[in-house]
């Protein structure tokens, strides 16, 4: 048997302590991370009380009225319902290459009381509607041409009460600003690729593989980007001039340039959609190979992660849903995700049991 003395016996213990503490630490870490990773939720489907959609995308709401974007419908895109209860306002935003009416429409973003802005990116045109309510019928109150200078429009949000922020697929810049009579303003920031060379060659290609999904927050003056085929979410703080970056597993977007110079998806399908709320910014997350989707016997589109950052960009939880979804809505105070899932009749499903971090 070994003698220690006191001394040596006091930096024994010392180190056995330490080392207990370092591992207590990790088993601590890992348990936060699985309890961060490992929230799963199953879905409510909620039938409305008309066979309206064919493609449920997106779905806004405000105060006490929702509105679904339906992607492919052949009539109309929008319809409007009561919140929470679902039950069918009206219709607006008719298909067709009428002056009033939009050949590709790709979002709608609530402008007020009963009022909503939606975009045609092929007529590169705003339309506002207002009487989104119930008794009332759904009326074009604004219809404005964008500046040229804006290339394809694919999604846009209200930047405020006066301009609206449109992703810029030219490459030059990361956004472009608009007016509301649809003038450009400025544009701001650089898609931040890692290969600033293809950038540079290729500007308009890269811009299409970082398509990106955005919501801005006028409360928070946040802007904030999540990419369709890279692992990106992006924060630019519009009062203080800060960017965070956050980079996940999958990385930034993989795509192909060709000779025609455009941009083809090469890695994965990603993210879907993004909301900035009071507290939290939430995005819905695939992470798919497109080779392993191709090899699925039945692919059913859309997303089963739901994943919650504070404005810092530190992932803070991440829900496992049941079902894969498009298009979200998350109602802070009731605890609840609402949401579309275009793979079944009943396209709107209802969470409940979100909870506050």
């Amino acid at each position: 048997m070994i003698k220690l003395k006191n001394k040596e016996m006091k930096n024994v213990v010392i180190l056995l302590f330490a080392l207990v503490l370092i591992t207590s630490c990790g088993g601590q870490k890992k348990q936060e991370e699985k309890e961060v990773r490992n929230v799963q939720l199953k879905g409510e489907e909620i039938p409305v009380d008309t066979a309206l959609f064919r493609y449920a995308y997106r779905i806004r709401v405000q105060g006490d009225k929702a509105v679904v974007f339906d992607l492919h419908n052949v009539d109309y895109y929008y319809h409007a319902f009561t919140y929470p209860g679902f039950k069918y306002i009206s219709s607006f935003g008719k298909r067709g290459e009428g002056p009033e009416e939009m050949i590709s429409a790709e979002n709608i973003r609530w402008g007020g009381d009963n009022t909503a802005w939606v975009l045609d990116g092929s007529k590169n045109r705003l339309f506002r509607y207002g009487g989104i309510a119930p008794g009332q019928e759904p009326k074009l109150e604004e219809n404005i041409s964008l500046d040229k200078a804006f290339m394809r429009p694919l999604d846009f949000d209200l930047s405020g009460a006066d301009s609206f922020v449109i992703p810029d697929y030219s490459g030059e810049n990361r956004f472009s600003w608009a007016d509301m009579s649809g003038n450009l303003l400025h544009k701001s920031d650089c898609i931040p690729i890692t290969d600033e060379k293809q950038l540079k060659e290729s500007a308009p290609a890269v811009a299409q593989g970082w398509r990106s999904f955005i919501s801005f927050s006028p409360d928070k003056k946040l802007l904030v980007t999540v990419t369709q085929l890279g692992d990106v979410l992006d924060i630019y703080n519009m009062e203080n001039g800060r960017h965070i970056n956050y980079k996940g597993e999958d990385g930034e977007p993989e795509f192909h340039v060709t000779s025609e110079g455009y941009g083809i998806p090469a890695g994965r399908m990603c993210y879907y959609d993004v909301q900035v709320t009071e507290h939290y910014i939430y995005a819905i997350y695939d992470g798919r190979k497109f080779s392993d989707i191709m090899k699925e016997k039945e692919y059913k589109q859309g997303a089963k992660q739901l994943r919650v950052f504070d404005f810092d960009g530190k992932l803070r939880k991440e829900y496992m849903l049941d079902r894969p979804i498009t298009g979200i809505y998350v109602d802070e105070a009731g605890h609840c995700l609402w949401a579309t899932d275009v793979n079944t009749d009943n396209q709107i499903v209802k969470y409940l049991s979100l909870i506050h971090i």
